[in-house]
């Protein structure tokens, strides 16, 4: 099922600056983060998401309601650095499929028209690691849901040349089996075919 999208500006995305000095330790919170770049509806309210930036690094960080944690629960980041738009995943596209819990989730790069996973195994996971080529994260999952900060190199965001980055969510909600993304654009067969579908994100404004 999927729900539509609570946008509270407009499919635009704007990279705001943080409020506050941001402590990169998984706990999200409007006093840390300032309102919401955006908001989804899922089943237990509403995932709030931001976009911000402080000094040389951008923050895409989440707070999604769920009191029923499941290493299945997800939220799935997807980012065309180029802002090229591509009707299908080529190598200026990153994504970052987080699960709830960190170790079995998986970091993708495009690659002519099709996700490409490290050294294409296909069995590869995080494990302990929680940072890559210019990105880190961190989460924490407690009863009333979970939260995730993603902490990006400035770089991911400047690398456009006179167009604008795009950028989209996805999340996965094991109970009730339930699939909700932002942008929610008409046409897609189904929520996950977003997430092949750079010419389908959002823009990311300075």
């Amino acid at each position: 099922m999927l729900f539509p999208a609570v946008v509270l500006l407009t499919d635009t995305l704007r990279l705001a600056p943080a409020p506050g000095p941001i402590r990169f330790d998984g706990l999200v919170s409007v006093a840390e983060y300032g309102a919401p770049s955006l908001a989804i509806a899922i089943p237990g309210g509403q995932a709030r998401l931001w976009l911000r930036r402080a000094g040389d690094a951008v923050y895409v960080a989440a707070f999604i309601p769920d009191s029923t944690p499941s290493w299945m629960d997800d939220l799935v980041i997807s980012l065309d650095t180029g802002g090229d738009r591509a009707t299908a995943p080529q190598h200026d596209d990153f994504q970052w499929y987080f699960r709830r819990v960190l170790d079995s989730s998986v970091v993708l790069r495009g690659e002519q028209g099709a996700w490409r996973v490290p050294r294409d195994d296909p069995d590869w996971r995080l494990g302990s690691v929680r940072e890559g080529g210019g990105w880190e994260v961190r989460s924490e999952s407690t009863a009333r849901g979970w939260s995730l900060e993603l902490r990006l190199d400035a770089a991911y965001f400047t690398e456009a040349r006179g167009r604008l980055p795009g950028i989209a969510f996805r999340i996965f909600d094991n109970e009730p089996q339930g699939w909700f993304t932002w942008p929610a654009p008409a046409g897609l067969a189904q929520p996950v075919e977003l997430e092949r579908r750079p010419d389908r994100w959002a823009a990311v404004s300075p």
